[in-house]
């Protein structure tokens, strides 16, 4: 599959972030409550596209166009900060020609961060 989100990143490191998203940090704590929530968030959203591992390899990434980013790679770049990845989750990837859907309207601010830490632990769905 392939790497992260390159139209995400080339517009951050090009263009920075919209005002309500830039500089924003993580309220929560890595709680094993919240890292709870944030990986079963993960697996009923994310999963299907981005693998249970977060590598892009997910049942339905086959056929996606831009394939679904490879999250490992991501969280590995200076980029993966809290603001690009609230970002990243909240807006989608509409603007980049991406079939990921945008969260903001479905998911809670807490439960975006809570990915967020999912994110961050390395091991996304608990799986």
């Amino acid at each position: 599959m392939g790497h992260g989100p390159v139209p995400h990143h080339f517009d951050y490191m090009h263009h920075g972030l919209p005002a309500p998203y830039a500089g924003k940090t993580n309220p929560l704590s890595a709680s094993p409550a919240v890292l709870a929530h944030g990986r079963q968030l993960y697996a009923a959203n994310y999963a299907a596209c981005h693998g249970a591992d977060g590598r892009g390899n997910g049942p339905a990434a086959k056929g996606l166009t831009p394939p679904p980013a490879d999250l490992t790679w991501t969280m590995r770049m200076p980029v993966a900060r809290d603001d690009f990845l609230y970002w990243t989750i909240a807006e989608g990837g509409a603007k980049f020609g991406s079939a990921m859907p945008a969260f903001k309207d479905t998911l809670m601010p807490d439960d975006i961060w809570s990915i967020v830490i999912a994110l961050r632990s390395g091991k996304f769905s608990g799986k």
